[in-house]
């Protein structure tokens, strides 16, 4: 089943297949990017992600500053290949999309990408008028439309959808604005879950534990310390306490955490990936360019 307006979630490169679902790290911090020299051990650019599946077919999670390096991989690949890339969005707050002008594969008549919100709410804006609004003069001198590449925007109240044999979940959670999660199944029944920018409160989103349910990698973000969290209330983000707690009750055999707070430098991550195998051992702290097989 193809949700209406979509052009494949997950689109196949070429004829080569994989044994493993693969996910690459292209941006692990949140909120805004840092360059500092004591940043770069866990990344400096916002949210983006790499999806391979085990047939080699590929999609793009979210457009943070990320998104530059992966468009640069894309254009060293043999990128001509690809029909459509799929651009799902967990959410459009400006670190998750401030990434997609400096897309160079986007600059490529022979491309098309489509840009999704999938399951997201009907008040949402057009998504069209996301991206282009980003690209008026005032602030960027390409408009949209010059890019180059061809577009279409898929904007859909579905919840779960299979294509190519990869079923795909979505699951609203708590953030300003609203945002979702992505549970990824691949055809040989490995479990990607993506969940970024989420408040869970004062007890833990039974939405968020069902999405994550015996996945075989869980990404969660985990922007504060639970310190830091009881000053935090209302921003939108976890602890990573709270992304262990839904990883243990979920059953989720690893897990990744990421949207690193941009004051959190090597040297704290480091402290906190400890603290964080000390209570959950299969966990860890995700840095950009880095690739988990499974």
């Amino acid at each position: 089943m193809t949700p209406p307006g979509s052009r494949r979630f997950f689109q196949h490169p070429d004829e080569t297949h994989t044994k493993t679902m693969k996910v690459k790290f292209y941006g692990t911090r949140g909120s805004l990017p840092v360059c500092e020299r004591e940043f770069q051990e866990f990344g400096g650019n916002t949210t983006c992600l790499l999806l391979t599946g085990s047939k080699g077919n590929v999609a793009i999670l979210d457009a943070g500053t990320g998104i530059r390096n992966l468009g640069k991989d894309l254009m060293a690949s043999a990128h001509e290949q690809f029909g459509n890339i799929f651009i799902a969005f967990s959410h459009f707050h400006w670190d998750h999309i401030q990434g997609f002008p400096f897309f160079a594969p986007a600059y490529d008549a022979r491309r098309h990408f489509t840009l999704s919100a999938v399951g997201k709410g009907k008040h949402a804006q057009n998504l069209r008028a996301i991206f282009a609004t980003q690209m008026l003069p005032e602030y960027f001198p390409v408009a949209l439309d010059k890019m180059g590449a061809s577009f279409s925007y898929h904007q859909s109240e579905t919840e779960q959808f299979i294509e190519n044999g990869v079923k795909v979940t979505v699951a609203e959670h708590q953030h300003p604005g609203g945002a979702r999660g992505y549970r990824i199944e691949d055809t040989d029944g490995k479990v990607l879950v993506f969940c970024t920018d989420v408040e869970h409160g004062e007890s833990l989103d039974p939405r968020v534990v069902d999405l994550a349910r015996d996945a075989d990698l869980l990404i969660h973000e985990a922007q504060y310390t639970p310190a830091e969290l009881q000053s935090k209330k209302g921003w939108g983000h976890s602890s990573w306490e709270q992304a262990i707690s839904v990883a243990e009750r979920a059953g989720a055999k690893k897990l990744a955490l990421t949207h690193h707070d941009p004051d959190h430098n090597d040297a704290f991550l480091r402290e906190v990936e400890k603290a964080c195998q000390a209570r959950f051992p299969r966990a860890f702290l995700a840095r950009e360019k880095m690739e988990v097989e499974f």
